[in-house]
């Protein structure tokens, strides 16, 4: 794929040719009747709307632009309510032999997944409770596709993390968390929350699909991750011989309680210490990760963050620095 300049690069007036991934393809029909294209297309670095105003100005078959494939198009770049966005000239499909390199339209994590991977290992290596280390060996360890879908999947479409391995940083991050809040709460049982930790959204691996752009599976929408993951979790436990019952039970509620409330899609509350813990953790991560992005995006400029929705408000920029030599805290 020949250079071109990066999504978050692109500024008003820029001129725009090159290759671009799109996630959302509609031909729709203006107020005065003429027909156009709308898209969303992508690169690593993020996305924007396109609009083509002619239809005519679509090269080769029309039908074969839509949601997932690669596009060639020519335009320029707009501003419209504090976003910028392309006002395109030509567009057409572009076959994935033509890309060449996948690796520019797709966000990873900063992360090496192989190194997350180990360190994931390690937690896993150093849960004492045999019942517990057999049941995650059997699902993170000795499942090889299992294992392979939690290293590449999202941890979520569009809310946060939401890159390939997103869902191993994620849970790595709350791993980390979850370690330094069982050396302080020391009623709690370490072994069951690393277990809640690393099953929590283990389900997202089948809920989302990330092959092209981020979506829902059928199973995802049908079904979603905290079922999907209760079945899992429930057929494996059942394949070790004397798994006891009541384990089984409390690893299901963390699970099944993580999203801490019953309009946010758990069936049940947290109820047990580690079920709380887990919950509180998995949302903070979340909802950080999103401010530490949110903090990022210069498109407004001054001191405030664009809206989020995601946060439901703006992110003030202008934080107070951390004194000379001082360090900031570990962040897996």
């Amino acid at each position: 794929m020949p250079d071109q300049t990066l999504i978050r690069n692109l500024k008003e007036g820029d001129a725009f040719l090159g290759f671009l991934l799109a996630q959302e393809a509609a031909y729709k029909v203006s107020a005065k009747g003429s027909e156009y294209l709308e898209l969303k297309l992508s690169d690593a670095s993020g996305d924007l709307k396109a609009f083509l105003w002619d239809v005519r100005a679509v090269e080769g078959d029309m039908d074969a632009i839509r949601a997932d494939v690669f596009l060639w198009v020519k335009g320029s770049v707009t501003n419209y309510n504090g976003r910028v966005q392309l006002k395109l000239d030509k567009a057409r499909f572009a076959a994935d032999s033509e890309v060449g390199d996948f690796s520019a339209f797709f966000p990873v994590s900063a992360r090496p997944v192989p190194d997350m991977l180990a360190e994931m290992d390690g937690f896993i290596g150093s849960v004492r409770d045999p019942w517990i280390r057999q049941l995650l060996t059997a699902m993170f360890l000795e499942d090889a596709d299992l294992r392979a879908a939690f290293a590449l999947a999202p941890a979520a479409k569009s809310m946060h993390h939401a890159v390939l391995g997103g869902l191993l940083e994620h849970t790595l991050s709350i791993l980390g968390m979850a370690e330094r809040a069982c050396a302080h709460y020391r009623e709690l049982n370490r072994d069951l929350v690393m277990a809640g930790v690393l099953l929590h959204d283990v389900g997202k691996t089948a809920e989302l699909s990330y092959q092209r752009s981020f979506g829902y599976t059928d199973a995802g929408n049908l079904v979603g991750h905290i079922a999907l993951e209760a079945e899992w979790i429930s057929r494996v436990a059942g394949q070790i011989p004397g798994f006891p019952e009541d384990l089984r039970m409390q690893i299901l509620h963390i699970v099944l309680s993580h999203h801490g409330r019953l309009d946010f899609g758990s069936p049940v509350l947290p109820k047990t210490p580690e079920a709380l813990l887990v919950h509180y953790l998995d949302d903070l991560d979340g909802k950080l990760e999103v401010m530490f992005r949110a903090l990022q995006d210069e498109t407004n400029g001054g001191s405030w963050s664009p809206y989020s929705r995601a946060l439901d408000r703006m992110v003030y920029r202008r934080r107070w620095p951390q004194v000379e030599g001082e360090e900031g805290p570990v962040r897996n």
